[in-house]
Order: structure tokens, then sequence, then C-alpha cells
């Protein structure tokens, strides 16, 4: 399967991309600076085989983030650096602006996922390489991510803008957000067209997908610390294709679904990575 998933600490998904937004509490104490930790675990996923398939799997995984070493982070299969961070901090009456270039992996397909894809090439997994902007106002956090595929995946370019917040009461923290995804004709052909060829030898109907948005999704992730180092997450996606991807005989297909469902249960440790920054 030419898929690599990933869970997210404080972070929703998303092929469903990451996005990390403000911290607000519950208190009148100021939200904690988490520059210099990292978190290490493992988790189980579950969510969709490929884009537009009502089959889910079920995938052990594990984890592995860090915040701002040398500038750079990691979340999930993310990697970003911060070419510009300033603000007045997180939080409520605070604001921030962090943008820098980016890499991530985005999984792909295999036409043995689903008897209606015989005749399909396989979709490699791809390197998504670009830039991201994030920003935070008060309680609420932006992120707005733009990348070309290199690694000969789905060739195409994609981009995504969510808007999130979260609450925080003592260990526990539950952080919401709404996400739209776009890409462009390569990307839309390659996850949602089917050529004449490939029509010819499946049971799916000729169709031409055109670029666009092509899914909104509902995020949320709760997490509880304990025991100082230690914190178990729950993270949920919920998306829902629409325009050219909803029509896709794809997504329609007795074994598709015009819906795509992430969920992630993790446990992870924290970590100093101070000592990182030589």
């Amino acid at each position: 399967m030419k898929k690599i998933y990933s869970s997210t600490f404080a972070l929703t998904l998303l092929a469903f991309t990451p996005a990390a937004f403000a911290q607000s509490s519950s208190s009148a104490s100021e939200p904690q600076d988490t520059r210099g930790t990292g978190h290490i675990g493992v988790g189980v996923l579950l969510n969709s085989e490929y884009l537009g398939s009502a089959d889910e799997n079920i995938t052990p995984i594990p984890y592995l983030s860090f915040q701002d070493v040398k500038g750079f982070d990691l979340f999930g299969t993310t990697l970003s650096y911060r070419v510009i961070d300033t603000g007045t901090g997180e939080g409520l009456g605070k604001w921030s602006l962090r943008a820098g270039p980016s890499v991530s992996y985005q999984q792909g397909r295999d036409s043995k996922d689903s008897p209606n894809l015989i005749g399909f090439d396989d979709i490699e997994g791809s390197v998504v390489t670009g830039g991201y902007v994030r920003s935070t106002i008060g309680p609420l956090g932006i992120l707005v991510n733009l990348g070309k595929d290199i690694a000969g995946g789905h060739d195409g370019v994609v981009g995504n803008a969510s808007i999130g917040t979260v609450y925080k009461n003592g260990p526990f923290a539950v952080q919401p957000s709404v996400t739209v995804n776009w890409g462009n004709d390569r990307y839309a052909d390659s996850f949602f067209s089917v050529t004449e060829d490939q029509a010819a030898g499946s049971p799916l109907s000729e169709f031409d997908a055109g670029a666009g948005i092509y899914s909104y999704s509902l995020g949320v992730v709760s997490w509880v610390e304990f025991k100082e180092r230690y914190a178990l997450s729950l993270i949920g996606a919920y998306s829902i294709f629409t325009n050219d991807a909803e029509d896709s005989p794809i997504v329609n297909a007795n074994d598709g679904s015009k819906n795509g469902l992430l969920v992630a249960v993790s446990l992870s440790r924290s970590f100093d990575t101070n000592k990182w920054n030589w």
C-alpha cells in the first residue's frame, strides 16, 4: 500500500493536512510556551483507504514531533521552517505571525484497493514542497498551506486553509477546526478523473475533473496530560467532497463515498529539545 500514516499531538490532520492554532485558557494564566518541546509516542489510526473510498484501514502508527529546533517544526509528515516568526505571543489579547517553506508527504492510491480501479495506474506517494502562513489573533488561529508535488505522485499543486481555536482547562484541551481543501487540474485528474482508457477497462464511466475546492473538513483534537510528561490524545476529522470531486465516478462507485473519516488515538511523552539548539 502506497501510504504513510501519522497522527499529530494537538494538531488536525489531513490529507487531511496539519493545522496549529492559537492557545487560549479558561483561567487567567498565560499559555504555556511549547518551544523546545518534542513528543514521541505510538497510536492507532482509522481512515479511508484512498480519497473517495468507503472502506477504512486500521493502522498502528509511530509519532514524533518537535517545535522550534533551530527554527524547524515537525508535525506528522510535515517539516517546516520559520523564516518569519513575530508577534506578541499566543492567547487572549495577543497575536502572532509565522511563515516559511515546508515539505510534506501525502499518501497515494493502489489500484488493487478497489475492483473498480482495474486498469488504473497506481498513484505513488507525493512529496509536496511549498510554504505556509500561520497567524493567531487572540483565541483564533488561521493556517494556509500551498505546495507542489515533486516526487511524481499526483504531480499536482494543492492548498488548504484552516481556521480554529482551542479551549484548555487544566490538563484537558479540545481544539476544533474547519478546513477548505483545493487542488489544481493535475491533482484532480489523479484522484477523481477517469480517462477513456481507464473507463474501457473498468466499470466506471469517463469523467474529467477540473481544478477547484474538492472538500471541506471538520476536525477536532482533544488531549489530556498526566504524570507531567505524558498525554493521551483523540483526533477526529470528517470531510465532505464537493464540486467535481463529489461528481466523480470513483466517489460514486459502489465502494466509494462522498465523505471521508479519520480517527486516531495516541499516547505520547514529551521531551526537551533545547539541547538540540547547538
